[in-house]
């Protein structure tokens, strides 16, 4: 399929629920991180000044924005490149969507190098790029970015068998330690804007108590915290938004918090008070959440990017890379 002549410009705020509908359909990227709850909120919190450059067309979006390098060459990039996670390319014909956006690119010239994040190495966005890339056009491959990811199907059972003897065997002795200490769990759900501000003022209540904010690792201070802040009505308000807290005395110890996006958990932080850190209160909180997300017959649980913990948590990986176009 050709270039479609009625590519224009948009905003994807103001689009934002049939985008991600358009992001649930997209073919080999990481949904959940594509999604405008992520990139939004990473675009205000956590990415410098730069100009609209996302654009709409009858094979889907380019999710992008326009900066202008110190060095004085403008460039394009993904709206959320503070960890490359979000692919800009959404839509279910990968072909058809690069035709477009190539040809878009190549009637503009305000622009000078583009950086296309969250392709997988072999996925049908990459190929299609290859194909209708301009041969004057220079390429160049950036560092991948791995996720592990961990199979939700035979339910708890399930997942427990896949995972290590070494790593049941813990669980169990903290389940049993937590018991004695009388740990409790209380899973949170909201679906307003203004639930979800007092759900963050929890949160961070157990943030200030921890190891990283102790050593500013976590989302107690700085555009970590503002990301967060701004994410997470977004999710409230979708229905996605997936917390649990554990509680000694009624008083709140740690917290996990996580998103569901098209039948996949996303975990995004957890954190425990540090005179609990001896009750393994971190891995508690991920079985809890995984016990209540079989429930739900939620498929998968992504951890996240790479941590040494969560090869243990987890069986499979997605890999996705940048690719750098010169012009």
């Amino acid at each position: 399929m050709g270039y479609d002549a009625r590519v224009e410009p948009i905003d994807i705020a103001a689009v934002a629920d049939d985008f991600d509908r358009e992001v649930t359909a997209t073919p080999a990227i990481d949904r959940f991180c594509s999604s405008s709850a992520w990139i939004l909120a990473a675009a205000s919190a956590l990415m410098p000044p730069r100009a609209p450059f996302s654009f709409y067309s009858a094979n889907g979006y380019f999710a992008a924005m326009r900066g202008v390098h110190a060095a004085g060459f403008p460039y394009i990039e993904p709206i959320e490149l503070a960890w490359g996670l979000a692919a800009p390319l959404i839509g279910r014909d990968p072909a058809a969507l690069a035709s477009d956006v190539v040809a878009m690119l190549a009637a503009r010239r305000d622009w000078q190098l583009a950086i296309l994040a969250g392709l997988t190495a072999d996925g049908p966005q990459r190929r299609a790029l290859e194909r209708v890339l301009p041969p004057r056009w220079e390429r160049r491959r950036g560092t991948p970015t791995v996720r592990h990811v961990a199979s939700l199907e035979g339910g708890v059972d399930g997942f427990l068998s896949r995972r290590s003897r070494e790593l049941r065997k813990s669980l169990r002795k903290s389940l049993k330690a937590a018991s004695a200490a009388g740990v409790t769990f209380e899973s949170v759900r909201t679906t307003s804007a203004g639930d979800a501000a007092a759900l963050y003022a929890r949160i961070q209540g157990v943030e200030a108590a921890s190891w990283k904010a102790r050593d500013g690792v976590g989302i107690s201070a700085g555009p970590m915290r503002t990301f967060y802040e701004l994410m997470l009505p977004r999710l409230c308000l979708k229905g996605q938004q997936r917390t649990a807290f554990a509680q000694v005395d009624g008083r709140d110890v740690g917290y996990i918090l996580g998103a569901v996006f098209e039948n996949e958990y996303r975990g995004l932080q957890f954190s425990y008070d540090d005179e609990h850190a001896t009750l393994g209160i971190g891995g508690l909180l991920q079985y809890h959440q995984i016990v209540e997300l079989c429930g739900d017959g939620v498929a998968r649980y992504d951890l996240g990017t790479e941590m040494d913990y969560k090869r243990r948590w987890a069986e499979e990986m997605m890999e996705t890379e940048t690719l750098v176009v010169v012009r």
